[in-house]
């Protein structure tokens, strides 16, 4: 009772023409128009015994619509099972003409999975490169805990002076019209001196003020300044100093180790600690950096059409998720950088890149014969729910109504293939690369 035809229209797209017969639409509206016999209710017969003219008449275009949604889903379906199409995306009908005696025809466009061959994927050459923790960057997480741990003195003069921490007033007003721009401004704000915390036009005209003195400063932003209240204004700061304090920073010595952490007996295990885990970080910045290089190389091995639909949604992804970002960091997203073509270009090669990777990964995780267990998505949910604070179940239910658990499943699958990888490949020295390459240019040499 169904007639299909399939067109290649591009390596991963296929247009199917899809006919169903007088029929089978016979049959679909029996079935329609009896279970409509069941619920419906009209005036002046019992619920269930409405003669089947009657329903017919009253409600034609519904019966008529319910017919073709349901005739296309389901034609649909057998056409890509008949056909063995692996469809990546949902279909587009198009073309739709209905006729009771001459049947239902349509055809549907759809995105399939780009057929390609794995090639050797193991023992791929990564380098790696040396690891080094230096003693200024032991100085520097030094430091920062000073910082922190740093405590407030009222100063006792009353001059701004770099490296002080003043406490400001600060209001924003437009030159002409004295309108406040409430946006940009704040009290009570805690500005240190030096630290480029306020933007220039301001932070340049705060060092010399007295404590209780107001200053009134005037700036002019161009249509294209990134945050959004003083684009394209002219506008006035009025900062009113309120009081500054100092810094007083801890002393390196074995109290304050200890005051880090109670196990520690001296400095010299406060210095060993923070070695240790700068290494630990730098392992694993090292070890992802050797992925990225791992999957690089992977990609190069390969070129397939990839399916339009999903590298668009990948792309629309990533556009979203940086406009989102940039709006909430006070970014003008009307400005010419965040015009539709602009991010198009500027993200596109970054979501084919994603989208062929997954491909390829899934290939590998398929042949590898790799699985995901409930438990290692329930892990992935439970970290997301954490982190939005919010409750397990309601985390779980929501990503089960938006279908996001498969897309879960999938990027543990990616991950575990690309773990496989790299377990899997050979790994050289930094310095080994060199001498290898240097040898290889000898070889040349001599050939020459």
């Amino acid at each position: 009772m169904v007639e299909v035809a399939v067109e290649d229209v591009k390596p991963s797209r296929k247009k199917l023409h899809i006919k169903v017969e007088p029929e089978r639409i016979k049959e679909k509206k029996d079935e329609i128009v009896n279970d409509l016999r069941k619920t419906v209710k009209i005036k002046g017969f019992r619920k269930g015994k409405v003669p089947k003219e009657i329903i017919l008449r009253s409600y034609k275009q519904d019966i008529e619509d319910n017919i073709k949604r349901e005739l296309m889903a389901e034609s649909y379906e057998f056409a890509i099972e008949d056909n063995k199409i692996d469809a990546v995306s949902d279909p587009v009908f198009t073309e739709v003409v209905y006729d009771e005696d001459k049947g239902l025809s349509f055809t549907a466009m759809v995105d399939v999975k780009p057929q390609f061959e794995l090639k050797e994927y193991k023992g791929i050459e990564i380098t790696a490169k040396p690891i080094e923790i230096t003693e200024e960057s032991i100085n520097d997480v030094l430091n920062q805990l000073r910082e922190a741990f740093a405590t407030l003195e009222d100063k006792d003069g009353d001059t701004f002076e770099e490296g002080d921490i003043g406490i400001i007033d600060l209001k924003t007003f437009t030159q002409k019209t004295n309108y406040p721009i409430n946006e940009f401004g704040g009290e009570n704000l805690p500005v240190e001196l030096g630290k480029k915390q306020l933007i220039e036009e301001i932070e340049s005209q705060l060092k010399g003020m007295k404590v209780g003195e107001t200053k009134k400063i005037e700036a002019s932003f161009d249509k294209d300044y990134p945050l959004r209240a003083l684009k394209g204004k002219d506008v006035v700061f009025e900062v009113t100093l309120k009081s500054l304090k100092q810094k007083k920073l801890p002393e390196i010595d074995d109290e304050f180790a200890k005051k880090i952490n109670k196990e520690f007996k001296n400095v010299d295990d406060l210095k060993e600690d923070i070695r240790n885990k700068l290494k630990e970080n730098k392992e694993r910045e090292e070890i992802e950096r050797q992925k990225d290089e791992l999957l690089k190389k992977l990609l190069d091995e390969y070129d397939f059409d990839l399916p339009e639909s999903l590298v668009n949604q990948e792309a629309n992804q990533m556009i979203m998720e940086y406009v989102k970002e940039m709006y909430y960091r006070g970014a003008d997203v009307s400005s010419e950088e965040f015009k539709p073509q602009k991010l198009r270009e500027r993200f596109e090669p970054e979501a084919k890149k994603r989208v062929k990777s997954t491909f390829i990964l899934l290939e590998i995780a398929k042949k590898e014969r790799l699985d995901v267990s409930n438990e290692e998505i329930n892990q992935v949910i439970a970290q997301d729910a954490n982190a939005r604070r919010m409750n397990f179940e309601d985390v779980y239910k929501e990503y089960q109504e938006k279908g996001v658990l498969p897309v879960i499943q999938m990027e543990i699958l990616g991950d575990k293939a690309l773990d496989l990888l790299h377990k899997n490949a050979k790994i050289i020295e930094e310095n080994q690369e060199a001498q290898k390459e240097a040898k290889e240019n000898e070889t040349k040499e001599d050939k020459e």
